[in-house]
């Protein structure tokens, strides 16, 4: 009787451990990963934006909250002043987090992370792999050669990176800035994701129908043509710019084997008669 008694107590113990630790986990799921709108009960409604029963735009501080429910609950946070913001997605059943990630301006940067119906992570996108040149790697670029803050909301009109693979089959980064100079005039960069390097620069008005990337392929297109056109005709031969540029620089190489064989002034006759 005394042993049945202990192997009770046993059991009744072991199911007690095993309820707190359940409740414990429970707790730290719904703290990280769960939505509850009372959490946000002492904030009030940010008059600066429309909000209406499916969409909520709250503030306390300097932090701005926006609730989005349809189909879904959709929760951006951000500090106003930082460019940067949390983005959540949960369940509009369970309440539990089914995405996370984080955006500067409108780019989706870092691991964006997804989870299943039990909360447990299924996925993990990272966004930044395919840019050697980092985001910050920018910020840091725009200040020191552009005198121009990135993370300045007002000085930054649009910001958006992609891999080029039609044509130029590399990263990208396409900054628009708006120095408020000129009226209606953005500056716009392309800078290579793997060097950080300015690729092309252009100034459009606002409105023009134009692409920053599109103009600068044209000019890489034209440039080609330029370069495989007929040039110039030495000897019977004729030599396109891109490969009298390559014959020219081969012989300034060797000019002072050739200086004295008037090579340069049969290509240039002007020469003689200065």
């Amino acid at each position: 009787m005394k042993q049945l008694f202990i192997i009770l107590l046993l059991i009744t113990q072991n199911r007690c451990c095993s309820q707190n630790e359940s409740i414990y986990n429970s707790k730290k799921i719904d703290s990280m990963k769960t939505f509850d709108v009372n959490k946000y009960k002492d904030w009030e409604i940010d008059t600066d934006w429309l909000s209406n029963e499916n969409d909520k735009h709250l503030k306390k501080g300097n932090e701005r909250i926006r609730i989005i429910c349809h189909g879904n609950i959709q929760v951006e946070k951000n500090d106003i002043t930082t460019p940067y913001k949390y983005y959540y997605v949960y369940d509009s059943k369970s309440k539990l987090l089914t995405s996370y990630g984080k955006l500067f301006i409108l780019l989706e940067i870092g691991k964006w992370k997804y989870y299943d119906e039990t909360g447990k992570l299924t996925k993990e996108i990272d966004t930044d792999l395919p840019y050697k040149f980092s985001l910050s790697n920018l910020i840091n670029k725009f200040k020191i050669e552009y005198g121009l803050d990135l993370e300045d909301s007002k000085t930054v009109f649009g910001l958006y990176r992609y891999v080029e693979k039609e044509y130029l089959n590399i990263p990208i980064y396409e900054v628009a800035i708006n120095r408020g100079t000129i009226a209606n005039i953005i500056e716009y960069y392309l800078v290579d994701g793997n060097n950080g390097k300015t690729l092309f620069s252009i100034k459009i008005a606002e409105g023009e129908i134009k692409s920053a990337l599109n103009e600068y392929i044209n000019q890489i297109k034209k440039e080609k043509e330029e370069d495989n056109a007929y040039y110039r005709t030495y000897k019977g031969k004729d030599y396109t710019k891109k490969e009298w540029e390559i014959f020219e620089e081969e012989w300034h190489k060797n000019y002072d084997e050739n200086k004295n064989k008037g090579f340069w002034d049969s290509i240039f006759p002007e020469r003689k008669e200065k």
